[in-house]
């Protein structure tokens, strides 16, 4: 298969585009014709790809002999290049550089590209450090102690350095330690490396039996393989280094059986925490968080004591400091592990000369001195250095290859060559080249085969003019396809210069060396997206309208810039469509009063910002020319509508002018689903009759996974098989192609690996199925439904497919082994196939997808004509017969038409296949509406009756009844009271030949007819299907034909890769779930696994974990910073490939949609400078907290992640309180940094009030503590946790207040544990939302912790604990006069916004303790119908008092408040404000106000005490929500009620001012402060005084505890403010855009972004004057498109000095004043706001008409 950049976009997009096709436009053959031509426009679903290649740094032949450093050491590194132990003979320039700047004792910081050997950077120089000491001073290197320690930001990063040293120090051929030995003496002691994480088994302050015989048999069954398998397994884990480098595991084990844990001398690796504790590695691997720990607790206090005393044996002794991927340190988070490290000098009691640092990131900037100013500081910030340090800075020397330049290509050759020979097969690829480079100049004719051909032209490509340009282009930078080509070929046109650059691009990358390193290693970013809809001229006489089957509609467009078309001037709005049957319907917004549709009244194709009751959404019919009204009709009657397509008015009740050329008559009815008022549309579609689903009409934007997918699959197969694996199809089966996918948020991730390996497992059934169907046509006896199964278990067998998940896949798979080897022996024997097995030995997952493709209603095998079902020969004899003896004569063909009918009715409306299968199965394929099986007193469908033309009781409608039951139906096993077919009696069809039916009405495909008539809907309206309908089902039919041609099927297995699945226990498992997946990634897998072909993964993928060698990355969507985009796509092209391949699918969001447009910043702009926070007065209060704590702590023996929280409260806080105030503050001074600003004074008396409330807090709440009745002594929280979650010492930017959803399996047991900020959570885990883990779903249900339960009497009573508790659940008081609300514990007596002094109580406020799923189970897809609430605002309910309040310098309104501890309210008021009902008992919870939602829900937990259902009859209403207390900065804008205008209901300036000046202060804050924005969250507030009204915009810190940053902006107040007019003047846009306002992380708000109106507000409060009068000429500029409207509406617009509108009755003159105003008055004026012009034209509109 071609596959080179040209052949594999084309092929990609060719992919999207078919299923978009399919999936959106099959039904509908006029919008698919009409799109035919523009669905591969450039900028519609893709753009032109980028190509870049990775940058070539140079490299130093020889250069360890050349190195400048000490001959021993070149002799050393020499005989580990030799040796081929990590180092390289001929390394990179900047590998040598590292080596010899840090023997010289420098500190170094390098910062390479991804792939270009950083680690060796760290690594030399460590094993140069290693060797060094060992040969002299050899009593030095006696000495146990921490020579290095290599800090990474995340666990998975620290694995990933774990193997490279077991690989490299640790090597099983024992290569490094006899080097090491030769060149430092025989008898030096073996240097030791140990991880120290979590993940280290085991915690504990000393070994447990029970725990080390755990470890012992995990250990055991991974280190002695027990067959060839495990043992070719086990080998591949070795190399990879993913086994232990113990010298001899079995004399480990047996100490481990001792519960000693004692290294051996020769061991490379200490595993266990209490070897390390004892015996101190040399090489310490840990990550930041571990690093505290290690620091405060008793038990690693010998590692320091070790190290201390190690360094004070010989000042020549440094400490080497490793930190990888130091981009990652930000902020006030990489400022607390700043002071960390100073803190661990501290420990050490050494100062920053005694440490060596070498830093390593792919991202740094590097282009200018501010660039490198900012890096050094940084740098030194980060090392905790007081003096400046200079470090060696690396940026990695780069090939220049301007002097190589020799010879041209003639444009002509290039032109005349077909780029996709050059990508074909080898002898076609060959054949192409050689008749190339035969006619160019310089060519070697001598070269003939492919291999010589590749290398000479890796060796002589750069002398080629165009091949020249294009690598100098492309090395490390990102270029579209359309510069390349103008750059390249400035004087071709546009289309041959894009064909030149295709030759190119074809034939670079295949230039390749003998050690098989590639010249042009392409990186091709490729940008995709979805439609955002589909919209279309209504006007049917339109000179570009299409038509097909009766409708016509004029042009099609498929973005929404055009409101009126641009060929013939009519009105265009927005289409939508029943999925089912593909009839159409505009979409508009009505401005209407009343209840009932009437008049003439303007269609607005959007609502604008003003949605108010009154503007109502509506759906308006498209009939086809022989649309007929039902003759009955009910409540919800289908009414006639004329709409004018050149005004845009509809008439809802004069038909007048109906038949006139301008004007379309539609259809509507006045229907509103319940819950849902604001949209008018259909119970049942008007065109097929069949009742609207739930989602009812929807749009034909591009949503869910699907597009994705099918993007994601083709570059998954259009890669080349990895050489080794591309011959065990057993193995690896897709020959060890991968993807890894990334998504910016976890539930994507998981969706995304569940949606994938779903779709992918359907498809491959589909073929599956197809395949063993045909056989069983072939088969001389007739098989029925119910062998299926077996012969699908024959082709997979035959094609090597595995399926299904878990035991199921064993099972399967076994089977498979079976049907094959029965089948052989039949061959063998020359005897017909005899089939095994049944429906009822399939997996449930096969069972499953056997009613998906025959009755799932959507995407069947009917869906796409390729099978269907017929009674069996013997089955339909006696039925016949039968029919016959019942006096009902019937031929076979007849019989057939009902019975097709029949099932199809059953199959859709019962999902009655199968009375085998269990109902279990059938709640994962439909949902359970009406149940499932036909009752025992069936029914025909009432189509079905029709046609027949039966009629009452009907002797021949009951003969037939009562023998498709005999013939048929049989009871469910074990028997439910229902009838399903019995699939013994029944056999399942494949024919290509066989000619297929079309219904025109409901659009479904049926095999048969019935009376001339469709079986679905009895429409006459139905033909045989023609060739280009098959055609536009060949998105889901061709896979199905390929397969039965022999091509492979692809089972593509997709994993999640995220936090949900990182938890693990050492001693249980080797390896985490997540781990396992990177394993099976790598396609090391153990007997009866299978690889993992697609990584669904979190940002944690984009730094460096060694995953192996990948050429496809996917990105679900656009990153949030380009440094994220450039680290996730520098993941692909690590496997010396020729051309890496980055998808990114675009959603449809203003920031992926910027993106999507202009792709450069993106692509490649710079990564941003680095920062880090080390002078936060908070960050530097909870730093020394810390050490005090931990000082005074060690006095008493104790450790801080020990002493419960109760006990050092009630036994140790005084004498701490004393030990506080004594603390020596010169001592504190040094722990530091220099010149920071911080009162001792202060800290001491916060920390002592922070610790009273403390106390209080447990006395009054022990079982928050653990420490209530009858809890367990193990329960008690440690002091630790507590200071953690109260923010009293360092956080390191981890959300505080975080809660957790208990995925429980099915005895209870916790498998999964999900934490989030509460934050997030009380939206993303509410009640009703649906939560993927493990692709699994779950419906979260209720509050839960786990244990809760096991208390003492209460089993059945878990929450009551919660829910009766103050601290969960608050009472809320609010003010009905202006909407403020408060906590009542405030005892707040008066309104504080207003002074109202009646004050109500309302629903109160409930923290949740922990979620948990509906039922504490898993939901079927099928059966889930999600809930979707969303999080408030954050609110603060208190007001600074009058004197706190200062006017702002130099300004007239504005008011400046700053506030530490300022309480903050987060509030989920669930749907439509109706709150959530939760079980005060169970914890059972629900969205809604009424206890019937609790109906149908069970405990979300399962116990076995609590067996019985709960009646949640004490159950009660409330919002989820949480208060929290932070630093607040708080502007107060007074408003002159009568200048301006407050009335924010219908005045959308207010909301958009005040929201876009809190966007524009936290952008300049944060810039003038030189932090992130993410570090500040921001908003407004509006407040309605007795005297006046106030706009407060407010900033506070997103750490709940706050770093301090949002008040320090109160000291520079006078220069944000002038720097906010700066940001919201400066820029030329109309509104607001990237370059001002808009980012990644408001795009919910981009809507109502405005500079202008910010501008306003801005004025207002430093000057105290309001906007201009507008211009008479911008007045008339603004009413102009209104006019056409009006004149519809009898009213006549006249513009000369004035606007003048003249009506039916009266004359006004017209004027536009800025929103900001007051409205003014003045006779015979209308009045009109221009926010209406802009925002809410249908609003202007209004106005004028009701004055006129």
């Amino acid at each position: 298969m071609p596959n080179g950049a040209n052949s594999v976009h084309k092929q990609l997009r060719t992919e999207l585009e078919d299923y978009i096709k399919s999936q959106y436009f099959g039904k509908s053959p006029l919008l698919l014709s009409a799109l035919d031509d523009h669905i591969d426009d450039e900028g519609l679903l893709y753009q032109k790809p980028f190509i870049e290649s990775s940058p070539a740094y140079v490299t130093v032949p020889n250069g360890i002999e050349t190195a400048a450093i000490q001959p021993w050491m070149k002799n050393y590194f020499l005989q580990l290049a030799e040796a081929g132990i990590g180092v390289f003979p001929s390394p990179f320039a900047h590998q040598i550089s590292a080596l010899e700047a840090a023997n010289r004792g420098e500190d170094l910081f390098i910062s390479t590209g991804t792939g270009s050997g950083k680690t060796e950077c760290f690594m030399w120089p460590l094993l140069a450090k290693l060797a060094t000491e060992a040969r002299d001073p050899k009593e030095s290197w006696a000495k146990r102690g921490v020579r290095t320690i290599i800090m990474y930001p995340m666990n998975a990063l620290v694995s990933d350095q774990i193997s490279r040293l077991r690989r490299m120090i640790g090597d099983p051929d024992k290569k490094f330690i006899k080097i090491f030995r030769n060149i430092c003496g025989d008898e030096v002691r073996r240097p030791q490396f140990g991880m120290y994480t979590g993940r280290t088994p085991y915690p504990g302050v000393q070994p447990s039996t029970e725990q080390d015989r755990k470890l012992e048999k995990t250990l055991a069954r991974m280190s002695f393989p027990q067959n060839d398998l495990e043992k070719e397994y086990f080998n591949h884990l070795l190399k990879e280094g993913k086994i232990p480098a113990k010298e001899d595991m079995d004399q480990f084990l047996q100490g481990l059986h001792e519960s000693r844990h004692i290294p051996n001398d020769e061991d490379a690796e200490l595993i266990t925490r209490f070897e390390m504790q004892q015996f101190c590695p040399d090489i310490l691997i840990t990550n930041y968080s571990m690093l505290e720990y290690m620091l405060l607790r008793p038990r690693e206090q010998k590692i320091w004591d070790d190290t201390r005393e190690w360094l004070a044996s010989n000042e020549e002794n440094k400490l080497l400091f490793v930190i990888d991927e130091a981009h990652m340190y930000r902020g006030s988070s990489g400022g607390e592990v700043a002071l960390l490290i100073r803190r661990l000098f501290h420990k050490l009691d050494i100062s920053r000369d005694r440490v060596q640092f070498i830093l390593t990131t792919a991202s740094m900037p590097n282009k200018n001195q501010q660039d490198l100013d900012s890096v050094m500081k940084f740098a030194n910030e980060l090392t905790a250095s007081d003096k400046t340090t200079q470090f060696c800075y690396l940026t990695g020397k780069r090939e220049v290859i301007d002097d190589q330049l020799k010879y041209d290509i003639p444009t002509e050759l290039l032109l005349n060559s077909d780029p996709g020979q050059f990508e074909d097969k080898d002898d076609i690829k060959l054949s192409a080249l050689l008749s190339f480079w035969h006619q160019i100049e310089g060519f070697d004719q001598n070269v003939k085969s492919m291999i010589e051909i590749c290398n000479w032209m890796y060796d002589n490509l750069v002398h080629y003019r165009p091949f020249h340009e294009l690598i100098k282009f492309c090395r490390g930078n990102a270029v579209s396809l359309g510069e390349l080509s103008s750059s390249i070929f400035p004087n071709l046109s546009r289309e041959n210069a894009l064909k030149a650059v295709g030759v190119l691009l074809a034939i670079a990358p295949l230039a390749k060396n003998t050690k098989g390193s590639i010249l042009f290693p392409a990186r091709m970013h490729m940008l995709f997206r979805g439609i955002s809809g589909v919209y279309a001229c209504t006007n049917a006489n339109c000179n570009h309208s299409h038509s097909e089957g009766g409708l016509t509609l004029g042009e099609i467009y498929l973005s929404d810039g055009n409101l009126i078309c641009s060929h013939c001037g009519s009105l265009v709005y927005e289409l939508y469509n029943d999925r089912r049957c593909g009839a159409l319907f505009f979409k508009g917004y009505v401005l209407e009063d009343g209840i009932e549709l009437h008049g003439n009244v303007y269609l607005w194709h959007y609502p604008g910002q003003l949605m108010d009751h009154r503007m109502k959404e509506v759906h308006l019919f498209i009939p086809n020319d022989d649309f007929e009204l039902p003759a009955k009709q009910g409540k919800n009657a289908i009414k006639p509508c004329y709409l004018d397509v050149k005004s845009g008015f509809i008439n809802f009740t004069d038909d007048s002018f109906s038949g006139k050329p301008w004007i379309r008559k539609l259809y509507y009815c006045g229907y509103s689903a319940k819950g849902r008022p604001q949209i008018i549309t259909f119970p049942t579609c008007p065109h097929c009759r069949h009742q609207l689903s739930t989602s009812q009409l929807t749009s034909f934007s591009t949503r869910g996974n699907q597009s994705f997918f099918n993007l994601i699959k083709s570059q998954f197969q259009l890669q080349p098989a990895v050489p080794g694996k591309d011959s065990d199809p057993e193995r690896f089966p897709n020959e060890g192609r991968k993807v890894l996918l990334f998504s910016d948020s976890r539930q994507r991730a998981a969706k995304l690996a569940r949606d994938m390996s779903d779709a992918s497992d359907i498809s491959a059934a589909r073929q599956l199925f197809a395949i063993a169907i045909k056989t069983m046509e072939e088969q001389t006896v007739e098989r029925s439904m119910n062998t299926l199964y077996d012969y699908f278990c024959l082709a997979a067998g035959q094609r090597h497919v595995q399926m299904f998940h878990a035991d199921e896949r064993t099972k399967f798979a076994e089977d498979c082994v079976t049907a094959l080897n029965n089948y052989n022996r039949c061959i063998k024997r020359g005897r017909d196939y005899a089939p095994r097995f049944t429906i009822s030995n399939a997996p449930l997952q096969m069972q499953e997808y056997l009613l998906r493709l025959f009755a799932g209603g959507y995407n069947t095998l009917y869906d796409s004509a390729t099978s269907w079902i017929e009674p069996t020969d013997q089955a339909r004899f006696d039925a016949v017969d039968a029919l016959e003896e019942n006096h009902v004569t019937v031929s076979d063909e007849e019989f057939l038409s009902l019975f097709n009918a029949w099932i199809l009715s059953i199959c859709d409306m019962s999902t009655a296949l199968g009375h085998t299968i269990n109902d279990t199965v059938r709640l994962k394929v439909r949902p359970k509406r009406g149940g499932y099986g036909l009752d025992k007193d069936w029914e025909f469908s009432k189509v079905i009756r029709e046609i027949m033309g039966w009629n009452g009781e009907n002797e021949i409608e009951m003969a037939w009844k009562r023998i498709l039951k005999e013939a048929f139906l049989d009871s469910a096993q074990p028997d439910n009271g229902k009838l399903y077919i019995d699939l013994s009696r029944v056999k399942v069809r494949f024919d290509t030949m066989h000619i297929w039916h079309k219904c025109e009405k409901c659009a479904e495909l049926t095999p048969f007819v019935l009376k001339d008539r469709c079986p679905s809907c009895g429409s006459t309206h139905i033909h045989k299907m023609k060739s280009d309908e098959y055609e536009a089902l060949s998105f889901w039919r061709k896979p199905v034909s390929d397969a039965i041609q022999g091509e492979p099927i692809h089972v593509i297995d997709t994993e999640e890769h995220t936090a949900q699945l990182s938890h693990k226990d050492q001693r249980d498992d080797l390896w985490s779930k997540t781990e396992q997946y990177e394993l099976r990634f790598q396609d090391l897998i153990q007997d009866g696994e299978t690889p993992v072909d697609i990584l669904s993964s979190t940002t944690t993928m984009e730094v460096g974990i060694d995953i192996g060698s990948l050429v496809a990355v996917g990105l679900r969507n656009i990153p949030p910073m380009r440094e994220n985009y450039q680290q996730r796509a520098g993941r692909a092209g690590r496997r010396g490939s020729s051309l890496s391949t980055i998808v990114t699918f675009c959603e449809d969001g203003p920031h992926d949609t910027l993106y999507f447009n202009d792709p450069i910043p993106m692509f490649r702009g710079d990564p941003r400078r680095p920062w880090i926070d080390v002078r936060s007065e908070k960050l530097l209060q909870r730093h020394l907290a810390m050490v005090i704590l931990q000082g005074f702590l060690s006095e008493k023996r104790l450790s801080l992640d020990t002493v419960s929280a109760a006990v050092f409260l009630k036994d140790f806080l005084d004498s701490f309180k004393n030990y506080l105030t004594s603390y020596n503050v010169d001592k504190a001074n040094l722990l530091l940094p220099i010149g920071a600003v911080f009162h001792y004074s202060a800290f001491a008396d916060e920390l002592k009030e922070d610790l009273d409330t403390l106390k209080e807090k447990c006395r009054a709440h022990p079982e928050l503590f653990g420490v209530d009745e009858g809890a367990k002594e193990c329960d008690a929280k440690v002091l630790l946790d507590a200071l953690y979650e109260e923010g009293i010492i360092p956080t390191y930017s981890f959300p505080k207040n975080v809660v957790s959803t208990y995925i429980p399996d099915m005895y209870g047991k916790i498998l999964y544990e999900v934490d989030r900020g509460l934050d997030v959570a009380i939206g993303e885990y509410a009640p009703g939302r649906a939560l993927v883990v493990d692709k699994q779903t779950y419906q979260i249900g209720g509050f839960y912790y786990p244990g809760s339960e096991r208390r003492h009497g209460q089993s059945l009573t878990p929450a009551r604990a919660y829910t009766e508790d103050p601290n969960y659940v608050k009472q809320i008081i609010s003010c009905s006069e202006c909407g403020w609300f408060g906590l009542m514990e405030e005892n707040t007596k008066r309104c504080p916004f207003c002074g109202n002094g009646d004050l109500k109580i309302t629903r109160e406020m409930m923290r949740p303790w922990g979620f948990a799923p509906r039922n504490a189970e898993a939901i079927p897809d099928a059966q889930l119908s999600e809930e979707y609430t969303a999080v408030q605002q954050p609110l603060y309910s208190t007001l600074p008092d009058a004197e706190e309040m200062k006017l702002a310098p130099g300004c007239k309104n504005i008011r400046i408040a700053s506030r530490t501890n300022q309480r903050i309210i987060m509030l989920n008021k669930g749907s439509n404000d109706k709150g959530f009902m939760v079980c005060k008992d169970c914890g059972a919870a629900m969205p809604g106000d009424d206890i019937s939602v609790l109906n149908d829900v069970n405990r979300p937990y399962k116990s076995k005490y609590a067996r019985s259902r709960c009646r949640h009859s004490n159950s009660f209403n409330v919002n989820l929500g949480y208060d929290f207390i932070t630093d607040m900065l708080v502007l107060e804008f007074t408003i002159d009620d009568k200048i301006i205008d407050v009335h924010r209901n219908d005045n959308p300036w207010l909301g958009r001012a005040a929201q876009s000046l809190a966007e524009a202060l936290r952008l300049v804050a944060s810039k003038k402060l030189d932090i992130e924005f993410t570090e500040l969250v921001t908003g407004y507030r509006l407040r309605t005084g007795a005297e006046a009204s106030y706009i407060d915009i407010y900033l506070y810190d997103s750490l709940s505890s706050g770093a301090g940053y949002a008040v320090s902006v109160a000291d520079v107040i006078a220069e944000i403010l002038s720097d906010m007019k700066e940001l919201l003047s400066s820029c030329n846009c109309g509104a607001a855009c990237s370059k001002c306002l808009k980012h990644y992380r408001n795009q919910y708000v981009h809507g109502i972004l405005d500079r202008f109106a910010a501008l306003q507000l801005l004025e207002w409060g430093i000057k105290g004057i309001k906007a201009l009068p507008i211009k008479t000429e911008t007045q008339i500029n603004m009413i102009m498109p209104l006019t056409n409207i009006l004149k519809q509406s009898g009213c006549k617009i006249t513009v000369d000095d004035e606007i003048v509108v003249n009506g039916p009755r009266k004359t006004k003159k017209v004027a536009i004043y800025p929103a900001m105003w007051v409205e003014p008055c003045a006779t015979n004026t209308i009045f009109v706001s221009d926010a209406y012009i802009k925002y809410a034209k249908p609003y202007a509109v209004q106005k004028i008409l009701d004055n006129i």
